[in-house]
């Protein structure tokens, strides 16, 4: 909801069109400024209203959106994008209601949503939901997932870590922060409720798995304007069911929420996000830093050649962090790869779609896939493929 208001304030659509550029896709160049080679390629419609704060996973083979924010309200549709065959195709009704902030992992053969915010009987105002269904491609078909043991709750991160949806924190009804969770087992359909981590209740903040932990970092106390803003973590542990506290980051690197996170592989990166101090309120943050759990220590990264900015997305690529759109007082249709290896930046292709946040964005394994999101006029329906020149 934050990110959503601070995107109806932008008052300029950046109109991008795609242009050819002579760097290689991937390896930093001596001038920051110059943009990797690559195409963007507009997706055909995807039959579904315009939407931001949707779900998305990425199944290997499709990438499937669900649910959001559209210009009415909560959405409770979806559609799945086949990459193949370039081709949209609804999804059916689900077994849940209309919602926005909900989370969504991919299992390797279903997706599994959980939370959100919407309608809900006996409750007004800003109410959280806290029932889920599971979607399976194969079959076409939903299935209600199990009763969870913890509240209703937007705003929340869900990651999938050992045949588990681990769900945690969030904001419940009101928008009051929320510091608990629970991890729903795919192979007997159970919920188990988390430990109490070393963390003040939080929503806002970023949630990486590793191949055997979950690692949390950042986030805010309230959904709307105010409250405290964060710049701790804790790392989650489902063998031996407990939390361990993450060393402190970098001075430099202020308490922030909507930030944009991704797993290496070997090292957890961050960049930007929203916060407020004495000197700015609210605060575009645009640096970030790497952690390393063996060490337990951080680095800051290097500047990027790109605004401050939160509610933008990013994706690893296997060699690559990816960073695009967001919104900084307006939105933003702008991006840029960050390579740990090295600690440089590159600009990425200027796209051909208009500047957004909230958006749905994947990587394919060689593509990055865009759809979605508030722009400065609203909800966003179109999106786009990019295709790198090398990679």
């Amino acid at each position: 909801m934050r990110g959503l208001v601070r995107g109806l304030i932008g008052t300029v659509v950046a109109a991008l069109v795609a242009v050819g550029a002579v760097a290689f896709f991937g390896r930093a160049e001596v001038d920051r400024d110059a943009p990797a080679g690559g195409a963007w390629t507009a997706l055909p419609s995807a039959g579904i209203p315009g939407r931001s704060e949707m779900s998305v996973v990425w199944t290997r083979k499709a990438m499937i959106v669900w649910g959001g924010a559209g210009d009415a309200g909560p959405l409770g549709d979806g559609a799945a994008y086949d990459l193949a065959a370039g081709t949209w195709t609804p999804l059916p009704p689900a077994p849940i209601t209309p919602r926005r902030g909900h989370s969504a992992v991919w299992t390797g053969t279903t997706m599994l949503v959980f939370g959100g915010h919407g309608e809900r009987e006996g409750c007004q105002g800003v109410c959280a939901l806290g029932d889920g269904a599971a979607y399976d491609p194969l079959t076409n078909a939903w299935t209600p997932l199990a009763p969870s043991p913890v509240q209703g709750r937007f705003g929340h991160t869900a990651v999938f870590l050992q045949n588990r949806m681990v769900v945690w924190g969030g904001a419940g009804d009101g928008g009051g922060a929320l510091g608990d969770g629970a991890s729903y087992d795919t192979a007997n359909g159970q919920w188990a409720a988390l430990p109490v981590p070393p963390l003040a209740p939080r929503l806002g903040h970023r949630a990486v798995a590793t191949t055997d932990r979950m690692m949390v970092w950042s986030g805010s106390s309230e959904a709307t304007e105010g409250g405290s803003y964060f710049a701790d973590g804790a790392v989650y542990s489902p063998a031996t069911n407990s939390w361990s506290a993450m060393a402190a980051p970098p001075a430099s690197l202020d308490p922030r929420d909507n930030a944009a996170a991704v797993w290496t592989g070997e090292q957890l990166l961050v960049w930007g996000g929203f916060g407020r101090s004495a000197t700015c309120t609210p605060c575009f943050y645009g640096d970030g830093a790497t952690y390393d759990p063996p060490s337990d220590t951080w680095a800051p990264m290097a500047p990027p050649p790109l605004s401050g900015r939160g509610a933008h997305r990013a994706v690893w690529t296997g060699r690559q962090m990816l960073v695009w759109g967001g919104f900084d007082s307006v939105v933003r249709g702008d991006g840029a790869l960050y390579n740990p290896f090295d600690g440089t930046w590159t600009r990425m292709p200027l796209s051909l779609l208009a500047a957004r946040q909230h958006h749905a964005m994947v990587w394919t394994g060689s593509q990055l896939i865009v759809w979605g999101g508030a722009g400065a006029g609203g909800p966003l329906a179109d999106g786009a493929v990019l295709t790198p020149d090398a990679f």
